[in-house]
């Protein structure tokens, strides 16, 4: 068949077939583009809490959403006595159905909390909150002891303490590694780099990352096969990391798109938060067409429920090593006033 298309070909200009050829390719990539899209749309529809409002997740994160419309209203400088009775009765209704449901958790405990306060503040300024009292008098037994939720005061200057280190160099240090040592990374400085990423900002705080960690050799090679920019460096790495963003923390269709954005944010705080640590790191992208990606969950521990948002390699640095210079944009290319 390329024979015959070869010759009848030859009877034309050049310019045709390299028309044509551009052509084929147009077509070939616009149902490649549809084709993923769709994958997407589907994954999305399905794991999702636009239509299922009952799984464990969605409930979960409509609690969340609603307790943290209430913690952003404590925490301006003048909230309005009664504010937020639609968010705070939602949190009512979705703590009452998840406990029916799955029993306490901390996000009940932190949920109920900030309704605590939220009463508080509102019997401190002679607003009726007594629908609201008699809710959390029936979820007594429900809330938990832990101090979680709602506001917390802070000073400036215990903020600027905190923060006063060079981050500048902090940054400027940091290099994507693509040589490592054979020493094993401990566990330890995993749990530690993942526990401070956990402080990310996330929408309404639904905190939809999660770190799969890979230390079997045949699974990390798995998994490394399906990613295409590892090639010469990523069997080193002691460990490859899936980082994934939980589909059921998000409820609408407008964030169809935020798994990318919270998980990205996450991402970027876990990579730092390694340097921070002294391992090296290499950011595998899965910018991958449907296929890799089913293959992918078809490895055991990745939840088809999850968008993968990358794979990164993590070991320890050597003693001396090469890394790419990859100097950045000028900053009028980046930096606009408007």
């Amino acid at each position: 068949m390329k024979k015959i298309a070869r010759y009848v070909l030859s009877f034309f200009p050049k310019s045709f077939e390299e028309s044509l050829r551009f052509l084929v390719h147009r077509v070939r990539d616009s149902f490649g583009l549809a084709r993923a899209y769709r994958y997407d749309f589907d994954l999305y529809r399905r794991y999702s809490g636009i239509f299922r409002p009952s799984m464990q997740g969605v409930i979960e994160a409509k609690i969340i959403k609603a307790y943290h419309r209430v913690e952003k209203g404590l925490s301006l400088a003048d909230p309005r006595p009664g504010f937020g009775k639609d968010a705070v009765q939602t949190v009512l209704d979705g703590v009452e159905q998840y406990v029916q449901r799955f029993g306490q958790n901390h996000t009940t405990h932190r949920a109920l909390n900030t309704l605590k306060e939220y009463v508080r503040f509102n019997s401190a300024n002679n607003a009726d909150v007594a629908w609201v009292e008699a809710r959390l008098q029936r979820l007594g037994n429900s809330i938990g002891s832990e101090n979680a939720g709602g506001t917390r005061r802070v000073t400036r200057d215990e903020i600027a303490a905190a923060a006063n280190i060079d981050l500048k160099d902090f940054f400027n240090s940091r290099y994507s590694i693509r040589q490592f040592t054979s020493q094993a990374v401990d566990d330890d400085l995993l749990t530690q780099a993942v526990q401070m990423a956990k402080k990310t900002p996330s929408v309404c705080n639904r905190e939809s990352g999660c770190v799969f960690v890979v230390s079997d050799q045949e699974q990390k090679a798995r998994l490394l096969s399906l990613q295409n920019g590892n090639r010469g460096f990523g069997d080193q790495a002691d460990r490859v990391l899936v980082i994934t963003s939980r589909l059921d923390a998000f409820l609408t269709v407008g964030e169809r798109y935020q798994c990318w954005i919270d998980g990205g944010l996450f991402a970027m705080s876990l990579i730092y938060a390694l340097h921070s640590l002294g391992l090296g790191s290499c950011c595998l992208n899965w910018s991958v067409e449907p296929e890799a990606d089913q293959a992918m969950k078809q490895l055991p521990g990745i939840p088809k429920g999850h968008a993968i948002i990358m794979l990164l390699a993590v070991g320890h640095i050597p003693a001396e090593l090469l890394v790419a210079q990859s100097p950045r944009r000028p900053l009028n290319e980046v930096l606009n006033f408007i």
